[in-house]
């Protein structure tokens, strides 16, 4: 990936994290062999996002080389968004990565992530008007 790719998924993932206490992570790695949902578990815990106070962190992760990818959240934003919101963003996800559109694959599945964040764990504006 370059450099302007990772920085316009940065951008969409503080985006898509304005305003609520959830949190996405990003994770694109090597390899032809991955098992993308039991890589996405492992890297899930190895950053921490399993600790995050509010339970409604989330991770995509993508193979590029082993073409695989998957998309896990913690246990309050599945709770909220249920089984059918992971697989419309796989779904909708998937042609992007096929196509080899990396970056706007992962930008469209931060932008789901983003929608359900707002949807569920909006968090109050405690500046002063």
């Amino acid at each position: 990936m370059t450099r302007d790719e990772r920085s316009a998924i940065a951008r969409a993932v503080a985006d898509a994290e304005e305003g609520t206490s959830g949190r996405i992570g990003v994770r694109v790695v090597p390899g032809r062999d991955v098992d993308a949902f039991e890589r996405a578990k492992r890297e899930f815990a190895r950053v921490g996002l399993h600790r995050h106070a509010h339970a409604n962190a989330a991770l995509i992760l993508v193979a590029p080389q082993a073409q695989r990818f998957a998309i896990i959240g913690d246990r309050a934003l599945h709770e909220r968004v249920g089984d059918a919101f992971w697989r419309d963003v796989v779904a909708e996800s998937e042609p992007y990565f096929a196509r080899g559109a990396l970056r706007d694959g992962i930008i469209h599945a931060v932008e789901r992530l983003g929608e359900a964040l707002r949807a569920h764990f909006m968090v109050e504006n405690r500046e002063a008007p």
